[in-house]
């Protein structure tokens, strides 16, 4: 439970950081500038997109590590009554260990991208939002 209250804090707290940089108009110097800054503010919408897509998988791989480490759990404890109870304790520990490794691509995933999203508003924000 306590996962899926951080996952939802993140995913409000992007959500903000995006409804800050729509809210922001573009101040800019000239002709040129204005049309980076549309062309900027054009690439945030389908980040901000793929931010949700890799947060609802990330999300689905925790789920499956919970599901994965808990069948786990319940196969481990029999694991010393037969050869047969053993192999399932290590295919069950396998799928475990797989569910870790994705869930942590997907983390990986998505932090590298939501930096880079930050960067880029914080870009837009310093050449395009109005200042004072």
């Amino acid at each position: 439970m306590f996962v899926k209250v951080i996952f939802m804090l993140r995913t409000l707290f992007t959500l903000g950081v995006f409804a800050l940089v729509l809210a922001a108009p573009a101040q800019a110097n000239g002709k040129t500038d204005v049309a980076a800054c549309k062309a900027m503010q054009a690439t945030l919408v389908p980040r901000q997109t793929e931010i949700t897509g890799l947060t609802e998988r990330r999300d689905a791989s925790a789920i499956a590590v919970e599901a994965a480490g808990e069948a786990w759990e319940d196969v481990e404890i029999h694991r010393l009554i037969s050869d047969a109870h053993a192999a399932a304790a290590d295919s069950a520990k396998a799928a475990y260990t797989s569910a870790r490794q994705q869930l942590a691509r997907d983390e990986l995933a998505l932090q590298a991208t939501v930096k880079q999203f930050n960067t880029d508003v914080s870009v837009f924000n310093a050449r395009c939002s109005t200042k004072g």
